[in-house]
Parts: structure tokens; C-alpha cells; sequence
């Protein structure tokens, strides 16, 4: 347990940042489908272990961090060649919570109620294909490498449409397809519940670069990282909170489908704040949405 405290302390902070920084670049057009590409390059890697997961049956699941030792000379080549952002670099004013706790609210609570549904739809899945439904490590494997792959067309595509056609649009209704789908696929056997993981897959991956983008956006540059690190924070409350009801209503019930058709309350809250609450931030300056960093430059 301490030692995942620290490993994913530090990935989540490494993400934080990654996005921040990758954002802070992005011409006003672009910022979404940015975000896009972003997490399909991280889905890869999450799709290497995921494909690697058949050692775990044939010799030993603690093979699966050992490779993860692979990446370490990369990271480190990367990390000598990074530069701050031209924005980070530039004259800015500090700032803190005061004249933003409107919008860190907002993002906070979504965050909490968007966890609360889709981390232990992903945690659970595993466990729920395993004991419900029968499937080897090796089937495993291949259901959600062969049902998530299509997830990257969402991504991009999603990415795409945020940034032409508004954030607001398609995150709505990428929050409430995607959900619906994969609770569908957790109450269905056989072939549709393949199918209802493919379609849940494509809907909801456009979640992440249409609902992704505010963090970066409704935030000037000297409170930019600070408040990403406090609506992640509260993202893990959600993801805690979502993961405890999960185990104890799926134990109360007999399978976790059921549990998770409940806990979409969350998305459903969010759904609603994105669509009444959400500003608009397609089409728009940093500078437009953050007059600080207008007026410290």
C-alpha cells in the first residue's frame, strides 16, 4: 500500500503536468484534439499491459511491473530535453483560490461525480469478467484490447468536435451515451456485451478530450497547476467513494452491473452541470478566458 501511495502519487502528478504543459502550447483551435492525442499515446501504453496480461497465467503477474522497468532510460532522455512552456516563462501574475473557487468548485464536484461511475467501471471490469462471466487472463486480455481499441476513434474524434463544434455539446453527450453503454454491457452475456463495450468505448472516450480541457483552461498560469492538483485531488475522493459503494452494493445485490446502474446518478449530475453550468471555452484565447495573464504579461 506504501508503495503504490508513492508510484501513483507521482504518476498522477506527472499526468497533471503533462496535460498543463501540452495546453499552455496549443493554439485556441487545437487545445481539445491536443488532449486527444495525448491519451491515445497514454492508451497505448495502458494497452501494452493489458496485452502483456497473459504472464500473469503462463509465469508471473510480478512480470508486468518488470517491464515496466523498460521505460525508465526514455523517461529520462525525455526529462533532459523538456522546457517550460513559453507561457510558465513569460511574466505572470500569482494568484490563488481567491476569484476562482466558483470555477474550482464546479470542476471539483464534476470530477468527484464522474469518478464516483467510471473508475470502478474500469477497476471492476477485470474482476467482473473473471467471476461473472468466466474469462481467463488470456480472454480477459483480448476482450478489452479488442472492445477498447475502437475507444481511440472517440478520442480523436472527440478531440475534433470539441474544437469545432464546442466542449459543452459533446461532452454532454459523451458523459451520458458512454455511461449508458457500458452499464448495458455489465446486465448483457454473449456477443452484446462485446458490442455494448465497443460502442461504450467509442462514446465515452470523447469524454475525456471535450471535459479534459477545463482544468488548463478556466485557470490563469500562476494558479493553473494548484488547481489541477486540487480537482485531481477531489477526483479521488469520487474514485474512492465510487470503489467502496461499488463492493459493498455488489455484494448486496450478487453482481457489480447492478451497483454500477446506481453509482450513474454521478454522471448524470455532471451531465446536467456541463450543459447549465460550463462556459463555453472553444475558439478562445487563454488570455480571453485568464485576463491575469493578460495583465501580468
Amino acid at each position: 500500500v506504501g508503495s503504490q501511495v508513492v508510484a501513483r502519487g507521482f504518476a498522477t502528478a506527472a499526468a497533471v503536468t503533462v496535460v498543463i504543459a501540452a495546453l499552455e502550447e496549443m493554439p485556441k483551435n487545437n487545445r481539445a484534439f491536443a488532449l486527444s492525442v495525448e491519451t491515445a499515446a497514454s492508451a497505448i501504453g495502458a494497452g501494452t499491459c493489458i496485452a502483456l496480461l497473459f504472464l500473469a497465467d503462463l509465469l508471473s503477474w510480478r512480470l508486468l511491473y518488470a517491464v515496466a522497468l523498460l521505460g525508465l532510460p526514455l523517461v529520462a532522455g525525455i526529462g533532459r530535453r523538456l522546457q517550460e512552456t513559453r507561457r510558465f516563462a513569460r511574466p505572470h501574475v500569482e494568484t490563488g483560490v481567491a476569484g476562482h473557487g466558483g470555477r474550482l468548485w464546479l470542476l471539483g464536484i464534476t470530477a468527484v461525480c464522474l469518478n464516483l461511475f467510471t473508475i470502478p467501471a474500469s477497476q471492476f471490469q477485470n474482476e467482473y469478467l473473471r467471476d461473472e462471466r468466466g474469462f481467463s487472463a488470456g480472454r480477459i486480455s483480448l476482450f478489452v484490447i479488442a472492445t477498447n481499441i475502437f475507444g481511440a476513434i472517440g478520442i480523436i474524434v472527440g478531440g475534433r468536435l470539441a474544437d469545432t463544434r464546442g466542449r459543452r455539446s459533446v461532452g454532454a453527450f459523451a458523459v451520458v451515451g458512454g455511461v449508458g453503454a457500458t452499464i448495458v454491457m455489465y446486465l448483457v452475456t454473449g456477443w452484446p456485451m462485446w458490442a455494448w463495450s465497443v460502442v461504450g468505448a467509442v462514446i465515452g472516450a470523447a469524454v475525456v478530450p471535450s471535459l479534459g480541457v477545463f482544468g488548463p483552461e478556466l485557470f490563469p498560469t500562476g494558479f493553473r497547476g494548484r488547481a489541477n492538483g486540487i480537482i485531481t485531488g477531489m477526483a479521488r475522493v469520487g474514485s474512492v467513494a465510487g470503489l467502496v459503494a461499488t463492493g459493498i452494493l455488489a455484494d448486496r445485490f450478487g453482481e457489480i452491473g447492478q451497483a454500477l446502474a446506481l453509482l450513474a446518478i454521478g454522471p448524470a449530475i455532471v451531465a446536467v452541470l456541463v450543459v447549465t453550468a460550463f462556459p463555453e471555452t472553444a475558439h478562445q484565447d487563454l488570455d480571453d478566458l485568464n485576463p491575469e495573464d493578460r495583465a501580468g504579461s
